[in-house]
């Protein structure tokens, strides 16, 4: 895997394996003694709208610190989740961030929030207030610094989407982090015309449950970027803290 890097303009030309998401032996201090860390470079990988707790992962493509990397919902759940100070993470670490969860992993040790799911001693667990609603979503994903590095929009096939999906849909495309293919909105047709921005996001109907959640995980580069809708599978047995 094409480690990248924070641009989300070139696109990330390694496998679509993320690696061994080692997360052990990471802490807070140099990466390898020479000065500060680099930054992380993150990816969104997995998520479940519809559990008793609302999941998001996501995965390190290249290591390093994850202080003021921010996570973003653009449409109306109204939710932001910014990391915080004292974590560095390796190369293919996994990251969980368990909205209205109780426990968040200490600085060093991924596994202090033990292995009771969905809390994983394999991976990083954040927790943080917030909810997402089962509807249209989209969400962007920023460096410290506030440049975009990774976005993906969500709808389903039927039910009401968000007044301003469609201008969400659009600022991923003009930050450079999804499908540039352009789109129009006319929720009248359905799905039927390839031009509509439902039709470029991830179609996740069918998520009714704890056990299951779309991934990124499909084609030969799953994790390039910009990210678009054929890298994304369909409701699938859940795998959370692995990728």
């Amino acid at each position: 895997m094409d480690s990248g890097t924070p641009d989300a303009g070139t696109e990330d030309a390694g496998s679509g394996d993320a690696g061994a998401p080692d997360a052990g032996g990471s802490d807070a201090g140099t990466l390898d003694g020479g000065g500060p860390p680099p930054e992380a470079s993150l990816r969104i990988t997995e998520i479940n709208p519809d559990a008793p707790q609302d999941l998001i992962e996501l995965v390190a493509v290249s290591g390093g610190t994850l202080t003021g990397i921010s996570l973003k919902e653009l449409t109306n759940s109204d939710f932001t989740f910014t990391f915080p100070q004292g974590y560095t993470v390796e190369t293919g670490a996994v990251l969980v961030l368990h909205l209205g969860g109780a426990c968040t992993d200490a600085p060093g040790d991924p596994a202090s929030c033990g292995q009771t799911q969905p809390f994983s001693a394999s991976a990083w667990d954040f927790s943080m207030a917030g909810t997402l609603s089962y509807s249209g979503k989209v969400l962007e994903l920023l460096s410290s610094k506030g440049a975009p590095v990774d976005g993906v929009p969500f709808v389903r096939a039927s039910g009401e989407m968000p007044s301003n999906i469609v201008a969400a849909v659009q600022r991923l495309q003009a930050d450079r982090v999804w499908d540039a293919t352009p789109c129009v909105h006319d929720m009248t047709t359905g799905f039927a015309k390839d031009r509509y921005c439902r039709n470029i996001a991830v179609d996740w109907s069918g998520l009714n449950n704890a056990s299951s959640s779309v991934m990124r995980i499909n084609g030969t580069t799953p994790l390039a970027t910009p990210g678009n809708q054929t890298q994304w599978s369909g409701p699938l047995p859940t795998r959370w803290g692995s990728y």
